[in-house]
C-alpha cells in the first residue's frame, strides 16, 4: 500500500516547487460540487479583471490570484504558462486553452457533476520539454499540485462496444451490437480479430445507419462479429469498437483531430501529473499525442506519489497515440479507473508502476495496441514486451477490463519481492500478497501472450523469474496459504501462450481459451484450471496459426479438473492436442499432475513429442488420470513414450506418442555438492535412461520412477554428501536405490530424524527385506544400497549421506 509520510509529502513538495513561488502546503479538502455563484464570477475577457488592465496576450504567463474566480470566457492567444492559486472555470461556450504548462494549485474547473461540460474545449500543451514548470515535471505539463483541485466533466458517452457482424475486408460500414451516442465525424478504433495487433482500424464516421456506422474509409481486414456456441458454453469474440472522440480534449501540440504528428513533435506530447495532496476527478476527456518518449514519470495522466486517493478517478475518457503509456497509478491507492479506451501507446499501457499501489479498481476498460519502444524510449527493461495491464501489486481490482491487441502481453503480473523505485521501502510484499479481484476480463490478439503471472521487477528493474504464492499476512512466511482465483478469463487468439502462471495454489476457474497456439501452462505447484472451456480453432478464422496444446503439465502438482476441450483435431509441425506437457523441458516435473473429469469433442485427447537428450523433464513427462475420462481406465497413468517409463503392463497409444501404464509412479532427488550427473538409471528389469541433471545442472537430478522397484544408478562421480528425496508417493510405497560410493558414510540420516541415524543391515536381503530402517554397504565393489520408504503419515521419504 502506497503511503504518503510527513516526510515523503516534503519531499514531494520540495521536488515540485515553483521557482520562486511556493505551492499550497495544506492537504486538499473535499471537493464542492457545487457551482461557484454567478454573481462572484470574473470573466477573463473583461480588461478590468488583470492588474495591467489588459487582457492577456500571447506568450505572457498568466496568474490566476488566490481568492478569484474568473470564467474563461473566450480562447486567449497562447499563453507562455498559466499558474492557477484561485479558481479558472471554462465558460459554457467553446473554448481553447494553449498554453506552454498549466499547473494547479487553486481549482480548474469544466463541467460539473450535475452538469457536465456539453460543448467544446481543448487545451493545447507547447512549452519546450526542457524547460520545467516546476521543478520534477517538466514542460507540457497541466499539473495539480498539492491543495489543487481538477474538476474535469465530459459528458458521459458509451465508451465502446462490440460488432453485432463480421465486418469483411474492404467493408466501409459496420454493425454494432446496442445503441451508442456517437456522432458523425467522430473518430472510433476496431479492434483486431486475429493474431496480429496492428490490424486494430481507425475510421471516421461519415453516416449512422439503423445498428450500424457508415465509415469513411474501407477497412483494411477482417473484424469478427459472432457469439459462437462451443460446448454450450457462449464464445463472444467480437471485435471491439472504441470512441476515441470527446468534446473536451487535452493533448499536446504538433497533432490534428485525426492524430496525425507533425513530424517535429513525435514524441513530445503533453502530460497531466497529480501529486500528493491534490485531488483530481476526470471523465469524458481525449488525451491525444500525450506523454513524452523516453522521460520518466511524463506519462499522458499520472497520479504521482499521491498516497490515499479515495473519491478521486479517470473515467469515461480515451487515450490515443501516447508516446508513453496510458494511465500510470504510481505510489497511488484507492483510484478508480474505469470506462476507458486506450489506443496505440508506446510501452506499458494501464501502469501500476512500483508495486506499492493497493485498492485501486480498473473496470470496464479497453486497451489496444501497445508498441514495443525501441533504444532509449525504453523506460523498463519490461517495455520491450509492452503489457497493456502492468500490475505490479495483486491486491487491485481488475474486472471487465479488454486488452485487444499488444505487441507484448495482455495481463502481465509483475510482481517485485518488494517496492521498487521511489516506493522503495515501503512495507509491501507483492509476491505474497493475496489477489485482489480478477474476474471477466479478456485478453486477445496479444504476440507474448493473454495472462502472464512471471517475470517481476528487481531493484534495478531488470525482470526476474518470479514464484506469486500468496499468504493470508504478506509479512509473515509462514502465515496460511490464500488460493488466487484468476476468475472468467476469456483468452483468444494470443501468439505463445493465453495463460502462463508461475507460483503456488492458483486457479484459473470459468475460462474460455479459444484460438491460442497454446492454452494454458502452470509452472507452479497445486495449480489448476477448473470449470473451462478450451478449443483449437473455432469459425473465427480471421488469421489462422498452428495450434499446439490446450493444456500444459509443467511443474507441478498442476492439473486441469471439470474442463472440455474441442476442435484439437489439426496438425501442424506436431500433432494438435488438448493435453501435452511444456517440451523442451530441462526441469523437474511432479508425477502427481492430474487430470480429472475432462470431456473432449473432436479432439486429439494427448500428444508427448520424444523426450531431448539434455531435457531431464522430458524424460519424466507423466500425468495420472483420475477419473479416467482420458484414457477410459480411472487411476492410470499416461507417460511419454520412452522404455524407462514403460512397463509390459502398459497400452501404447501411438496417435498419442504415449503410453497408458497402471503405475504408480514416484519422483526421486538427488542433490550433492559435487557433480553427480550425468548418470544412467537402470531399471530392475534393465530398462534405461540417462539424466544430465536438473536445469542442466549436474548437482541436481529429477527422476520419473516406477514406484515398488529396483534402481542401479550408474555414474563415474562419488558424491558421499547425497541426500535423496523421495516424492509424489503414497504411503507404503518404495524404490531400492543402488549407487556407487567409494567410502560408506559416517552415518544416514532418515526423514531428516538426525538425532537416529539408520543402521546397516547384516546382509542385502535383509536389507530388503525391512521397512527401510536399514541400509546396506558393499564394500568390495563400493555400492551403497538404499530402500526409501514411504512412511503412513506422509508422501515423501528423505535420505540424507554424511561422509
Amino acid at each position: 500500500m502506497a503511503r504518503v509520510s510527513p516526510l515523503m509529502l516534503g519531499a514531494v513538495l520540495g521536488a515540485f516547487a515553483l521557482s520562486g513561488c511556493e505551492p499550497e502546503p495544506d492537504p486538499v479538502s473535499p471537493p464542492d460540487d457545487d457551482p461557484t455563484p454567478a454573481d462572484s464570477i470574473q470573466r477573463w475577457s473583461d480588461p478590468s479583471v488583470w492588474p495591467s488592465g489588459q487582457v492577456p496576450e500571447s506568450g505572457q504567463s498568466v496568474v490566476v490570484p488566490a481568492g478569484s474566480v474568473i470564467e474563461l470566457d473566450v480562447s486567449p492567444p497562447a499563453l507562455g504558462g498559466l499558474r492557477i492559486d484561485g479558481e479558472l472555470v471554462f465558460a459554457r461556450r467553446d473554448v481553447d486553452l494553449t498554453a506552454d504548462w498549466i499547473l494547479v494549485a487553486g481549482l480548474l474547473r469544466l463541467g460539473t457533476e450535475d452538469e457536465p461540460f456539453s460543448h467544446r474545449a481543448r487545451i493545447t500543451l507547447t512549452g519546450a520539454l526542457d524547460v520545467e514548470a516546476a521543478v520534477g515535471m517538466g514542460g507540457r505539463v497541466l499539473g495539480v499540485l498539492p491543495g489543487g483541485r481538477l474538476e474535469v466533466w465530459g459528458e458521459h458517452r458509451t465508451a465502446w462496444t462490440r460488432l453485432s457482424a463480421t465486418a469483411a475486408e474492404g467493408a466501409s460500414a459496420v454493425q454494432l451490437a446496442g445503441e451508442v451516442d456517437w456522432q458523425v465525424g467522430e473518430r472510433i478504433v476496431v479492434a483486431p480479430s486475429g493474431f496480429d495487433p496492428r490490424h486494430a482500424e481507425v475510421r471516421q464516421i461519415t453516416g449512422i445507419e439503423a445498428g450500424g456506422l457508415i465509415l469513411d474509409q474501407p477497412l483494411d481486414h477482417l473484424h469478427f462479429g459472432e457469439v459462437q456456441t462451443i460446448a454450450g458454453r457462449a464464445v463472444d469474440q467480437r471485435a471491439e469498437v472504441g470512441l476515441l472522440s470527446r468534446a473536451i480534449t487535452i493533448r499536446g501540440a504538433g497533432v490534428g483531430d485525426d492524430g496525425v504528428v507533425e513530424s517535429s513533435a513525435v514524441g513530445a506530447g503533453g502530460h497531466v501529473m497529480i501529486l500528493a495532496g491534490a485531488h483530481a476527478r476526470i471523465q469524458g476527456v481525449e488525451l491525444l499525442h500525450m506523454g513524452q518518449t523516453g522521460r520518466l514519470g511524463h506519462y499522458p495522466v499520472h497520479w504521482h506519489l499521491a498516497g490515499d486517493v479515495s473519491g478521486q478517478f479517470f473515467r469515461n475518457s480515451a487515450v490515443w497515440r501516447t508516446n508513453n503509456r496510458c494511465v500510470t497509478v504510481h505510489g497511488t491507492d484507492y483510484l478508480e479507473v474505469a470506462d476507458n479506451v486506450c489506443y496505440d501507446h508506446l510501452g506499458h499501457g494501464f501502469f501500476l508502476e512500483d508495486g506499492a499501489e493497493t485498492g485501486n479498481r480498473l473496470v470496464g476498460n479497453l486497451g489496444m495496441m501497445g508498441r514495443r519502444p525501441d533504444g532509449a524510449a525504453r523506460l523498463l527493461p519490461s517495455d520491450d514486451r509492452p503489457a497493456t495491464y502492468w500490475v505490479t501489486n495483486p491486491d487491485n481490482h481488475l474486472e471487465g477490463n479488454v486488452a485487444a491487441g499488444s505487441q507484448g502481453i495482455g495481463f502481465w503480473y509483475a510482481l517485485p519481492d518488494r517496492p521498487t523505485g521511489p516506493s522503495a521501502g515501503e512495507p509491501d510484499r507483492p509476491r505474497r500478497t493475496p489477489l485482489g479481484v480478477f474476474r471477466d476480463n479478456v485478453a486477445h490478439s496479444n504476440q507474448r501472450g493473454g495472462l502472464f503471472v512471471d517475470h517481476g521487477p528487481r531493484p534495478d528493474l531488470q525482470v526476474e523469474t518470479t514464484s506469486y504464492r500468496p499468504i493470508r499476512v504478506p509479512s509473515d512466511p509462514d502465515s496460511e496459504v490464500v488460493p488466487a482465483s484468476f476468475e472468467n478469463l476469456l483468452a483468444y487468439k494470443n501468439s505463445s501462450r493465453a495463460v502462463w502462471l508461475r507460483g503456488h495454489a492458483h486457479v484459473l476457474r470459468g475460462a474460455i481459451l479459444a484460438d491460442n497456439q497454446i492454452g494454458a501452462t502452470f509452472a507452479s505447484s497445486e495449480s489448476f484450471l477448473e470449470d473451462a472451456l478450451v478449443v483449437g480453432e473455432s469459425r473465427n478464422n480471421t488469421t489462422r496459426r498452428d495450434v499446439y496444446r490446450g493444456f500444459e503439465f509443467y511443474d507441478g502438482r498442476v492439473g486441469a479438473r471439470r474442463v472440455t476441450f474441442q476442435g484439437f483435431a489439426g496438425a501442424g509441425s506436431i500433432p494438435w492436442s488438448a493435453l501435452g506437457y511444456n517440451r523442451r523441458n530441462a526441469f523437474s516435473v511432479h508425477t502427481g499432475n492430474v487430470a480429472e473429469d475432462l470431456e473432449f469433442i473432436d479432439s486429439n485427447v494427448v500428444y508427448l513429442e520424444d523426450p531431448e537428450a539434455d531435457k531431464d523433464g522430458d524424460k519424466g513427462a507423466v500425468f495420472l488420470d483420475a477419473l479416467g475420462t482420458v484414457s477410459g481406465e480411472p487411476g492410470r497413468w499416461v507417460v511419454a513414450n520412452t522404455p524407462f517409463l514403460a512397463t509390459p503392463d502398459c497400452t501404447p497409444r501411438g496417435e498419442w506418442n504415449a503410453q497408458v501404464c497402471p503405475g504408480p509412479y514416484v519422483r526421486l532427488l538427488f542433490q550433492s555438492s559435487a557433480d553427480f550427473a550425468p548418470m544412467e538409471v537402470v531399471r530392475d528389469d534393465g530398462a534405461r535412461e540417462r539424466f544430465v541433471g536438473t536445469g542442466n545442472n549436474p548437482a541436481r537430478t529429477s527422476v520419473s520412477l516406477v514406484a515398488d522397484r529396483r534402481y542401479v544408478f550408474e555414474t563415474t562421480a562419488d558424491a558421499p554428501d547425497l541426500r535423496l528425496s523421495l516424492r509424489d508417493a503414497r504411503p507404503g510405497e518404495w524404490v531400492e536405490v543402488e549407487i556407487p560410493l567409494a567410502t560408506a558414510p559416517s552415518r544416514i540420516e532418515r526423514d531428516y530424524w538426525a538425532g537416529h541415524p539408520m543402521d546397516p543391515a547384516g546382509s542385502l536381503a535383509e536389507m530388503r527385506a525391512g521397512d527401510g530402517a536399514l541400509y546396506w554397504y558393499d564394500a568390495q565393489p563400493g555400492r551403497l544400497h538404499l530402500k526409501m520408504v514411504v512412511r503412513s503419515d506422509r508422501n515423501w521419504a528423505h535420505l540424507r549421506l554424511i561422509p
